[in-house]
């Protein structure tokens, strides 16, 4: 059976003609690898077991589904009148005829999440410094109509104060070490593939501060339009079945809500100022079709809530801590996945901007496709430096 990345490199050449530039590099990475080494303003892409970095129509595609990302800090009692969390207190005093308050939904859960992120004080950051992110990862990766699961796996992430300067990730696997490089945005052009930066031409950029206001909105609303923009330029697809040559045989358009919801976890991994997080937490709740999902487990083992939206076969989970609402990770899990009531297309058509697809077989359902889940976080003078 043919490999995905032998089925990727002529679904690229058949999507993008060739120019007077050769296409970006096709790489075949795991399902979700560190965020986004592709193109702006995907920090490191995570696909079905594959990153792509060729044209469709327009600029450059880049591989979607994301990241995760997490917000440290001391825990914080989150009182004033808002709903307990789950297992604490009731409405009326015990033995009293008392009922044990509801557990919160989605956007009780999202609300509480913001509250902690808003009592989060704010690290001391210089725009030249870099901002640490210890993690572990959990990642699927398909080739050959083959899915195996390797992690956790240690990630440290390195990523520019300020967006412009170059950052780094470093990964462990099996007693070996990867390294990524991320291109910074300096002077307002950056390399077209942000792992690939001497083989790939200049592209005009804005910078992506990792903990610091930027073009990302620090309020709900401002944060909640922002990502249905993003959610507009850059379309996701979901490949669909597969003809006898093993290339998909048709392709589904994403809801903009599932491509905001996604492209919120992508902005939690980014930029992890309070602000940020705060107004990002609070702008999901407001995205229709989430839901809690309860007793779930982040990359790190640890036991946690979730707000999921699914679409398409895969459901996105941000998981928070039961109790303190802290931000734990980011999961990607497989599920149901009705072909027949989906609109499906011969060809993705992206027109402007760029588009992102989902390849491989879909997962089945309870199927673990990423999962991410932050350690800390801490800010240092160079990229490759531990605190």
């Amino acid at each position: 059976m043919r490999s995905d990345l032998s089925i990727l490199e002529e679904l690229g050449a058949s999507l993008a003609p060739a120019q007077d530039d050769p296409p970006a590099e096709v790489r075949h990475r795991v399902m979700n690898g560190m965020r986004h080494p592709v193109r702006r303003p995907r920090l490191l892409s995570r696909l079905s077991g594959v990153r792509l970095a060729w044209g469709i129509g327009a600029p450059a595609v880049a591989a979607a589904a994301v990241a995760a990302a997490l917000v440290a800090g001391q825990l914080a009692d989150i009182a004033g009148g808002q709903p307990a969390p789950p297992g604490r207190g009731t409405d009326v005093e015990a033995g009293t005829g008392a009922v044990p308050l509801a557990p919160p939904g989605a956007e009780q859960v999202l609300r509480l999440a913001a509250q902690h992120a808003a009592a989060t004080p704010a690290m001391d950051a210089r725009p030249k410094q870099f901002l640490f992110i210890d993690s572990v990862e959990i990642e699927s990766k398909i080739d050959s109509g083959r899915t195996t699961v390797s992690g956790p796996l240690p990630t440290r992430t390195w990523l520019s104060v300020d967006g412009t300067r170059d950052g780094l990730v470093i990964q462990e696997v099996r007693r070996s070490s990867t390294r990524t490089h991320i291109d910074g945005c300096t002077n307002g052009r950056q390399a077209q593939t942000v792992d690939r930066p001497a083989t790939t031409p200049e592209v005009a950029c804005t910078p992506e501060p990792a903990y610091r206001p930027g073009r990302v909105p620090t309020d709900a609303a401002g944060l909640l339009a922002y990502v249905y923009s993003v959610a507009a330029a850059e379309p996701e697809w979901v490949s669909v079945g597969a003809g006898p040559d093993g290339r998909p045989s048709g392709y589904v358009r994403l809801s903009a809500d599932q491509r905001a919801f996604t492209e919120i976890a992508e902005i939690l991994y980014k930029n992890h100022l309070p602000a940020v997080q705060e107004a990002a937490f609070l702008a999901a709740g407001r995205i229709a079709g989430v839901q809690v999902r309860r007793d779930v487990a982040d990359a790190a083992g640890r036991a946690g809530v979730a707000v999921t939206r699914t679409e398409a076969g895969a459901s996105h989970e941000l998981i928070f801590d039961p109790t303190s609402y802290r931000y734990l990770g980011y999961n990607i899990i497989g599920a149901e996945f009705d072909q027949t009531t989906a609109k499906v297309v011969r060809s993705p058509n992206s027109r402007k901007g760029t588009a992102q697809i989902r390849l491989g077989p879909n997962p089945k359902p309870g199927e673990v496709i990423y999962k991410s889940a932050l350690l800390g976080i801490a800010v240092v003078d160079k990229a490759g430096q531990r605190p």
